[in-house]
């Protein structure tokens, strides 16, 4: 299989496959990889197709027997907090672009940095404890109705409903926003896959949200889509496999 170039039509992160175009003839494989690479903005491999965003909108298509270079979500799963503290620290801190800590806005960015260390040794544990399909699809809902809170800030109304489709369970929650705008909603809609989710839009919140799920959805199977419906409502639908 040549490498092939899927863009998204419409909207990036796309609601579906639906949304997704590519040059040559594609199967379903590449296309899910494809679309779930943009809607986690990280590498997705979905059967042996492997998708690698290389923007918002375009994502290319590889067939590999090989294991695919890490991302951070894989790097989590391991376990290897030291190295990931490690990593979050020189982000912040280093190649000159922050200096030590003295103003309040430094200050702000430790805090934010404890935080998100905290956030790590907490999905840790959460990763050690043996859960049935029904206790993890039970979390991964909770996390995202949190994520969308997270988003919007304020919600008038917050609903969980569940159908099958054809050897899934989907899991839609649905969010209306109070007084929020579309562009507010289109931003909230684009930032669900992302990890640490917050209003304030460039810190990093307390919780790893939705995103703590990623490498568990790609080895499971599963799938995740956003979309927004009746210009007030962020919806997120959980394509979880059946056993």
């Amino acid at each position: 299989m040549h490498p092939q170039f899927v863009h998204a039509r419409v909207e990036s992160p796309p609601r579906g496959v639906q949304d997704l175009t590519v040059d040559d003839a594609a199967d379903r494989d590449s296309l899910v990889a494809a679309g779930q690479a943009l809607t986690w903005r990280a590498r997705f491999t979905a059967g042996s197709r492997t998708a690698i965003p290389l923007s918002e909108t375009c994502a290319v298509v590889v067939e590999s027997e090989e294991p695919a270079p890490e991302g951070w979500n894989d790097r989590f799963v391991r376990g290897l907090a030291h190295r990931l503290a490690g990593e979050l620290t020189i982000a912040t801190f280093g190649a000159g672009e922050r200096p030590a800590p003295v103003s309040r806005e430094d200050a702000d960015c430790v805090e934010l940095l404890g935080s998100a260390i905290d956030g790590l040794g907490r999905l840790l544990a959460d990763l050690e404890d043996a859960q049935t399909p029904e206790e993890t699809a039970e979390r991964m809902v909770a996390d995202t109705a949190g994520t969308h809170l997270a988003l919007l800030g304020v919600v008038a109304d917050q609903r969980v409903a569940v159908r099958q489709e054809a050897g899934f369970t989907v899991h839609s929650v649905r969010s209306v926003a109070a007084g929020a705008t579309r562009a507010d909603l289109e931003r909230a809609r684009s930032r669900v896959g992302l990890p640490w989710p917050s209003q304030a839009g460039t810190s990093v919140g307390e919780e790893l949200g939705l995103a703590r799920w990623c490498t568990a959805m790609q080895v499971r199977g599963h799938q995740m889509w956003s979309s927004l419906q009746d210009d007030d409502a962020l919806v997120t639908d959980l394509w979880l496999r059946d056993p």
